[in-house]
């Protein structure tokens, strides 16, 4: 009976922390990113899963573990999409700190207990991860080494969600590394008044876009250069792998959101530099559609002829980018559309 009230003592005196998982079609990997989070050493968690409408047998492996632990609480919805689904995980969660994880991926098992014991008073724990393959793992540091930033520099991070500027351009490929919703633990008070914006909307990014809004009122972030976080790159069900042939008119409206957060000129100019970086990732959605090649060679042509790309290309400063990239921006500016869609067809293969 003393054991038991020292343990009910100790649980009342340490911090809920919510963990947030949309589930959406993902029965191969749900059960091995609920044991990570299940068996995480901190173990005053509630783990709020959001079915949006699977059609598969992951409502079912919910319900199922659900009843094992009654830390899992499952909600399920009408298919709306993966920022509805978190936004409703949000108004469900009753903890202290937020964390959210994506089903297909998994977390090491101390990544609370360390994450809980680092945060102090700031607002926002975030850390390293690794991009995982089928047949090696890839980890990706965000920063050099473990950073406190203050609420002047907290700007900073904040303007890089925005789009990267100098020698951020070295590496394009982490246009939204730092921006992930996943790999961070936040108070949630500072989540307050911030909801996801709807894919269908602006196309992809809606993370990032979060992000720019929630570091606005942050005050004070912990980086640990520690890879907690384990990303999936192999699940070709992903929604990254579909043909979007509304992307482009999405990014545009995902631009007007992001320069509502851009208040400052290197803001901005971050903006272009995204816009333009965005190019890229058009091009490799065209790849995706079903279009023959001279059609798909013809739309990125379009594409890199609309005012505001070719404005946000042409003050693009070249600079730190690697010869690739340089060969890339060079043949945007010059309008040759046929070395474009032989580049976008090389970096497919590569990424």
């Amino acid at each position: 009976m003393v054991d038991q009230f020292l343990s009910e003592q100790a649980i009342m005196n340490t911090p809920l922390v919510s963990i947030i998982v949309p589930v959406y079609n993902t029965e191969k990997y749900i059960c091995e990113c609920l044991h990570s989070l299940i068996q995480q050493s901190y173990s005053h968690i509630e783990i709020i899963a959001v079915d949006d409408g699977s059609t598969d047998s992951s409502l079912s492996i919910l319900n199922d573990i659900s009843e094992k632990d009654n830390r899992l609480k499952v909600f399920s919805q009408c298919n709306q999409g993966v920022s509805a689904a978190r936004n409703l995980a949000l108004k469900k969660a009753t903890g202290e700190y937020i964390m959210f994880v994506d089903a297909d991926d998994w977390i090491d098992l101390s990544t609370i207990e360390e994450c809980l014991q680092a945060i102090g008073d700031a607002d926002v724990c975030f850390f390293a991860y690794i991009r995982e393959f089928p047949n090696r793992s890839l980890p990706k540091p965000l920063f050099p080494q473990t950073h406190i930033f203050t609420a002047e520099t907290c700007k900073q991070l904040q303007r890089r969600m925005i789009g990267p500027t100098g020698k951020e351009l070295a590496n394009p490929g982490m246009l939204d590394s730092l921006g992930t919703i996943w790999g961070k633990l936040y108070r949630k008070e500072i989540l307050n008044g911030t909801e996801f914006i709807d894919l269908k909307v602006i196309g992809t990014a809606e993370d990032s876009l979060y992000n720019c809004n929630v570091f606005r009122k942050v005050k004070k972030a912990i980086y640990l250069n520690k890879a907690f976080y384990h990303y999936r790159k192999f699940n070709s069900g992903a929604e990254t792998k579909k043909y979007k042939p509304q992307l482009s008119q999405q990014w545009n409206r995902l631009f007007d959101y992001m320069k509502a957060t851009a208040t400052d000129e290197i803001s901005q100019k971050a903006l272009h530099n995204r816009i333009a970086l965005s190019i890229i990732g058009l091009g490799l959605n065209e790849c995706l559609s079903p279009n023959t090649l001279k059609k798909k060679t013809d739309k990125i042509a379009e594409i890199i002829n609309q005012p505001h790309y070719k404005e946000a290309y042409q003050k693009l400063d070249l600079t730190h980018f690697p010869i690739h990239w340089k060969v890339f921006f060079f043949a945007a500016k010059h309008n040759m559309k046929r070395v474009l869609m032989l580049l976008v067809l090389c970096i497919k293969t590569i990424i």
